[in-house]
This record gives structure tokens, C-alpha cells and sequence, in this order.
């Protein structure tokens, strides 16, 4: 008879409200003990143009310091470059960061002809060139209830001397958020 009174309980409304608001709780904790990931830019490359629109590819490697995998189902991603916006990117691509490891997923960005004439004009006489990349990773929704994210922001100094025309592999010191 206790599993009886135990589920009449559960099925009750005041104890089932209860009930939902525990189970609620409980999945914020446990999205609360995620540790933030890490985000860095490891390869930048130009890949198309057209008259009004420019496609870079952006690299990114995602450190996870969790002692569990980060289910990603999607990244949105900014590049800054000298303090002026350049290309945003967006991705639905799924993947899982290992526990304690590391991942690479491409987004491809997206910038206008202007916004890229005027980082052009910027660069005259520039021998080093400051980027920034920020966004959001968006994680699996199975991890609880609702939307969780985390945000992420990564700076760096490119050496325009070193940059190859088809691409450029980044050797930054981590130091973004």
C-alpha cells in the first residue's frame, strides 16, 4: 500500500506542482556545476566573393573542462577585427565535446562589401592586426528544462606578415573567456 499513497501523492496537484518545481531545481543544478568552455580561433580562411557578400571560414576549437561531454547543437559566432565588426556565422551543426577534451567545428561567416573595404582601408601601414571572436554555444536542450548557453569571447593579434594567402593557421596564447 506506501507505493500506492506514494504515486496519489505525485498525481496530487499540490504535491505534483511540488514535484515539478524539485525536478526543475534539479536540472538548473546541474546545468549550474558546468564549468564555462573555452572557445579559440585556429584557422581563418577567405573562401568566396561576390558583389555584395564575402564568406570566411572560421575554425573554432571548443575546450571542455567538465568532468562530463558538452552536447553542442549550435554556435552563433562574431569576428571583430581592430575593434569594428566584421563577419558573423551561424551553425547548426551537432557535436559532443569529450569530458576533459577538445572539439573543432567550421562556421562559416558572413560579411558585407563595405564592412570589408573599411577593415581593408584600416589595414594600410598595419603590421599587426588585433581580432576578436565572440558568440554563444547553445547546448542540447536534454541537459534540462529550456534554453541554456554559454557565452564566449576570445582575443588575439594576428601578424600580417605571417598570413598566407590561402588561409592562416592561429597560434594564440588563450586568454579569452
Amino acid at each position: 500500500m506506501p507505493k500506492i499513497t506514494f504515486f496519489r501523492r505525485i498525481l496530487d496537484p499540490k504535491w505534483g506542482v511540488l514535484t515539478l518545481l524539485s525536478l526543475a531545481l534539479m536540472a538548473c543544478a546541474t546545468l549550474s556545476n558546468y564549468e564555462r568552455p573555452r572557445v579559440y580561433l585556429t584557422h581563418l580562411q577567405f573562401q568566396e566573393a561576390s558583389m555584395l557578400a564575402q564568406t570566411f571560414l572560421l575554425r573554432l576549437r571548443i575546450d571542455n573542462p567538465n568532468d562530463s561531454a558538452l552536447p553542442i547543437n549550435g554556435i552563433n559566432v562574431e569576428l571583430i577585427l581592430n575593434g569594428h565588426s566584421l563577419a558573423q556565422g551561424l551553425s547548426n551543426q551537432s557535436l559532443s565535446v569529450p569530458r576533459f577534451g577538445s572539439a573543432e567545428v567550421e562556421v562559416q561567416a558572413t560579411t558585407t562589401l563595405i564592412s570589408l573595404l573599411q577593415q581593408i582601408f584600416s589595414l594600410q601601414g598595419r603590421e599587426k592586426l588585433s581580432y576578436e571572436i565572440a558568440g554563444r554555444l547553445h547546448l542540447d536542450r536534454s541537459l534540462g528544462f529550456g534554453r541554456y548557453d554559454f557565452p564566449f569571447q576570445e582575443q588575439g593579434v594576428l601578424d600580417l606578415d605571417r598570413i598566407q594567402k590561402g588561409g592562416t593557421r592561429l597560434n594564440t596564447v588563450p586568454g579569452g573567456r
